[in-house]
Formats: structure tokens, sequence, C-alpha cells
């Protein structure tokens, strides 16, 4: 018993002891929090005196110097958010939100409920290297006289956090985090079009589906309105259509979150359906649409054959924005996939005007990695 007891007490000193021999004393800025951290408080001024007014405060400043430097905090904070995920809010790759809304949450897959509570901030080397992947690629397009769009398509969750069933804390997101640290050159490169859809949220109609991960077309209408915009600036000598929509709105069940919970109908889903009024067919067909959802490949030839030519690389966003980006350009070849080295050949052997470069908001880790060769 008593050797039992000792084990303990070793152990509980051992828990105690451990994070303050190991505590971070280099450190100023933590950068997966985009603050600077706490200094050790100093009780002499720096002429040797010993400074009264940080006597009374001495005690507090170096418990908030520990609590910001003690070996393993990161790993504990994660810990943390775990166990937040266990509670019924969190149920398989879902977040339970309010007024039946769903949100998907899967950690090898984006983990956007790490995303939502901004815990998967870039470090300075890793911003480095998204800069240096976007410019890369910029500057390849350039040489071959091809112009250049990265669009991120948002988290639904950063354009409806009111619908979670958690608090957002304040403070910068990993996108937001990674447009700022671009040089001005590259920004005009990006299209994040996070502040267009927050402006048009309210509408007659929610710009998400409720119960699945993607934008709806009405989403997918206002990330067209600023293409269509760049598109005017990138080739001003060009009379892009301009088409007048109808809308109209059914509804339906489920949702591509609804089946993890094991149900097949429930939930209700608001499906906007937007259309030219006098019809797609007027502006552009398919000459290939193959696989599950185009996956295995799309592409679409206009009406109007002095339009520029596109290329775009892709994911399931996309899809709801197809039929009206199809209308912009005399045919565009869709890839499903990021856009790395080994589409150069593509490339240039179709000669794009434009390549437009998409990907949802969740899987921007894996940037950086889609091979390119920034010597060539």
């Amino acid at each position: 018993m008593k050797k039992a007891t000792a084990v303990f007490i070793g152990l509980f000193l051992l828990v105690i002891v451990l994070p303050l021999l190991f505590i971070d004393r280099k450190s100023e800025v933590a950068q997966k929090e985009n603050r600077n951290l706490a200094a050790f408080p100093r009780l002499l001024t720096e002429d040797g005196r010993i400074d009264c007014g940080h006597i009374s405060q001495f005690p507090r400043l170096v418990d908030g110097y520990i609590n910001d430097r003690f070996g393993g905090r990161s790993t504990l904070i994660k810990l943390a958010h775990t166990v937040y995920q266990t509670s019924k809010k969190v149920e398989g790759k879902n977040v339970i939100g309010k007024d039946g809304w769903r949100f998907y949450s899967t950690p090898d897959d984006g983990n956007n409920i790490i995303d939502f509570f901004k815990m998967n901030l870039l470090s300075e080397s890793e911003l480095a290297q998204w800069a240096e992947s976007i410019a890369a690629r910029r500057k390849w397009c350039d040489e071959h006289n091809i112009k250049f769009l990265f669009l991120i398509a948002p988290n639904k969750h950063n354009v409806y956090p009111e619908y979670y069933p958690f608090e957002r804390p304040d403070g910068i997101t990993r996108t937001e985090q990674i447009i700022a640290a671009l040089p001005q050159d590259l920004k005009d490169t990006v299209v994040y079009p996070l502040d267009e859809l927050l402006q048009h949220k309210g509408g007659e109609n929610p710009l998400y589906y409720e119960t699945d991960t993607h934008w709806n077309m009405a989403g997918a209408y206002r990330a067209y309105k600023i293409l269509f915009d760049r598109m005017t600036r990138f080739f001003p000598e060009t009379h892009f259509p301009q088409i007048d929509f109808i809308t109209e709105t059914s509804f339906g069940y489920s949702g591509d979150k609804i089946p993890h919970f094991g149900y097949t109908i429930h939930g209700k889903i608001t499906m906007p359906l937007i259309r030219p009024v006098d019809g797609w067919e007027e502006y552009y067909h398919y000459t290939k649409h193959e696989g599950l959802y185009g996956m295995d490949g799309v592409v679409t030839e206009n009406t109007d054959a002095s339009l520029p030519k596109a290329i775009i690389f892709r994911d399931s966003f996309f899809s709801a924005l197809e039929p009206f980006v199809s209308t912009l350009f005399s045919s565009v070849d869709y890839h499903w996939r990021l856009f790395s080295e080994e589409d150069k050949q593509i490339i240039l052997q179709n000669k794009p005007d434009i390549i437009i470069w998409e990907v949802v908001e969740r899987l921007m880790t894996r940037i950086p990695h889609s091979a390119w060769n920034t010597q060539e």
C-alpha cells in the first residue's frame, strides 16, 4: 500500500514538474494563435532600481508567463478540443448545428471543427511555402501569356457561424492569414468570395445547403458575379454575355451530411434553381461529361467562339458554378484535381487564355505540397 502511494505521489509530482522543466523560454510569438507570448516580468528598472509598480502585479504576471509557455501546452489544447468534439453536439463526421443545420468535420478531410476554432493557423515558414506555391504557378502562366486565378470556396461555417453550436473565438482565420501574407501582386490572383457571400446571405434563399457542406446555386451565383467582373478586367476588349437569370426555389430532404447519421430522409434542404431566361443551351453545350458528377472530365463549348478559352482545375464546389462559368468562355476543359506541374503539357497543348484553380477552403493544407518546380 505504501509503495502504491509513493508511486502515485511520484507521478503526481512528475505531472506538475515536467511542464515547468520544458517551459518555452525562447519564443516571442505564438504563430498558431497570431499573438505575442507573455514575457517574464521584471522587478528591476533599466537603471537597476526596484520597480515598485510591478511588485504587486508580479505573481499575476508570472502566472501569465507560465500559462503561455508551459511544456506540452499546444498538445493539451488539441486534447481539449478533441474532448469538445465528443459532446453531443458532434456526431461522427458532423457537427449538429442549430435549426436543423449540419456541418462537415472529419479530421482527415480538412478538420473543419479546428478551422472553426481557428486552431490551424500557419507558421511563417508555412506561409512562405504558400506564397512560393502560388507565385510559381502565376510566373509560369505569365511566361506563357496565360491569365491565372486561384479561387477559394469558403467553408460553410465561415458564412453561417451563427448556426454552429459553439461560440466562435475572435481573431484571424487560416485563409485570411494566407491572403494577408501574400505580396500585393499575388493578392490580385486570389478570389475569396467570403465578403460577397456574407453581404448577400440574408436573402430569400440560403447560400449553402442546410444539411450539405456545399454552397447551392445561389451561393455559386455570388462567386460567378465576382469571376464575371474579374474576366472583364482581364479581357477588356471582350464582350461577355449579359444574362438575365430567373430563380425558382424547391425543397428537398437530406444532403451529403445526413447519411453519415444513418438517415436516408431527414431535415429540410433548400434548393434554389437559377437559370437564364432563354435557357443554358443558348450559351453552351457539353462535348464531354464523364463519370459521377463529371469527375472523369468535362468539356463545354460556347455558341460564341470569340470568348476566351479556359482550363479549370476544381473540386466538388465547382459543380454548382459550372453552368454559370461555362457561359463566359468559348470552351472550358474541367479537371477534378489540384493544379500541379504534371498539367503543364496539357495546358500547352490546349493553349488556354486563362487557368482557374478552385479549392474548397478546408483543403487548403494540401496546396503547398502540390508539386511545382519553382526553378524552371
